[in-house]
């Protein structure tokens, strides 16, 4: 019997570091435990992460709609584990592991943290044909429902807890802050070229496109890229610049560490894609926390307004991108200036030792 189950579909190791987080600072003072899909982790690896942690081991398709299909077995494999284990508290991360541990709710009368990372009617449903439009408000109702039956609602920003129609009476939002790690930026601009830093998914509707136009004619200038690879014909698009270089797919600390020592870093997401007009992505604060400035087109509000840590682009216009780059890459003192800013901003506010706290507060309830 443990105290709390956190429960992930996606990569617990590679692509979560939010799982990661959460998973330690619970641990400090609850016995955790992590049930995950095994996305091509090895056993020495699992078995030496920060907490327990549990690996659904059967494979399936990354990034195509048909993994659908390989759910019910998943979340049946959750349901036993958490009759075996019988936590007093389940931790689901988004909406693709939520049921089963909502049906461990009722049958045994425990606690329910729903975590929503992602609102997947918003992110996964928008480029559907208008035929199969109803799945968007079919799932849309599933997140509203477990939303509403949990005991506490966690959510990343104000703006998506805005996209309920009715708040939860329960609900906390703990932002994709990270810890701060120790990293020295050994960079020095007047030696190193001028390194633009991508770490994600190698993914369509993320900006590479965008990014890679705008690089083509660029000189002394160096992409560099890092993450899982979803779409192939992205990272193929990529690899025929001459400044570009992939790294693979690093662990968390090694993708931070390349962050740490790159000059600029680029988020870029398609607001065609609904959610990406709600969402704070995580590699906003690792910037910040690495005193790097950010090209974006998200949330002009924060950056611009709040912080003032970046230069916000037009998603669809390459020669914004472009000259952004440009004009970052020939002002040093602009780019420790809005560094700084960020890194002030992460300090005060925007990192997981507070937001740690928030989670302390949850859990604090629920435990009596």
């Amino acid at each position: 019997m443990v105290d709390i189950v956190i429960t992930r579909s996606n990569s617990v190791i590679n692509d979560s570091p939010r799982v990661r987080k959460t998973a330690r600072s619970l641990s400090k003072r609850y016995s955790t435990l992590i049930l995950g899909w095994n996305r091509g982790v090895s056993k020495k690896t699992a078995d030496n992460y920060i907490v327990d942690l549990k690996l659904f081991n059967l494979k399936s398709p990354l990034g195509k709609w048909y993994v659908i299909a390989y759910f019910p077995l998943f979340w049946t494999w959750i349901l036993i584990n958490l009759f075996v284990y019988r936590p007093k508290v389940v931790h689901a991360c988004d909406l693709d592991t939520v049921l089963p541990c909502y049906i461990y709710k009722l049958i045994f009368r425990k606690r329910l943290v729903f975590d929503v990372y992602d609102r997947y009617a918003m992110i996964y449903f928008p480029y559907f044909p208008l035929k199969l439009k109803a799945l968007y408000s079919l799932v849309n109702l599933f997140e509203e429902l477990f939303s509403k039956k949990a005991d506490v609602l966690v959510v990343v920003s104000e703006k998506v807890l805005r996209t309920f129609r009715r708040t939860p009476k329960y609900c906390a939002i703990i932002m994709n802050c990270p810890e701060d790690y120790p990293i020295n930026r050994i960079k020095s601009e007047d030696n190193d070229a001028f390194t633009l830093v991508y770490t994600g998914a190698i993914i369509r509707n993320r900006g590479l496109e965008q990014i890679i136009a705008a690089m083509k004619d660029l000189r002394d200038v160096e992409f560099v890229v890092a993450g899982t690879v979803v779409h192939k014909e992205m990272l193929d698009q990529m690899q025929e610049l001459s400044n570009a270089t992939y790294k693979g797919r690093l662990s968390y600390e090694d993708a931070v560490a390349l962050e740490g020592h790159s000059d600029v870093m680029v988020v870029l997401y398609d607001p065609k894609v609904p959610l990406n007009n709600f969402t704070w992505p995580t590699k906003f604060f690792e910037a910040m926390m690495l005193r790097i400035p950010l090209i974006t087109n998200l949330s002009p509000e924060l950056i611009n307004d709040e912080v003032g840590c970046g230069i916000i682009v037009d998603y669809y216009d390459i020669n914004q991108i472009k000259a952004a780059i440009i004009y970052l890459k020939d002002n040093v003192e602009l780019r420790r200036r809005l560094g700084n800013n960020g890194r002030n901003a992460f300090l005060q506010k925007y990192n997981w030792t507070m937001m740690e706290q928030e989670l302390y507060k949850i859990y604090g309830n629920l435990m009596g």
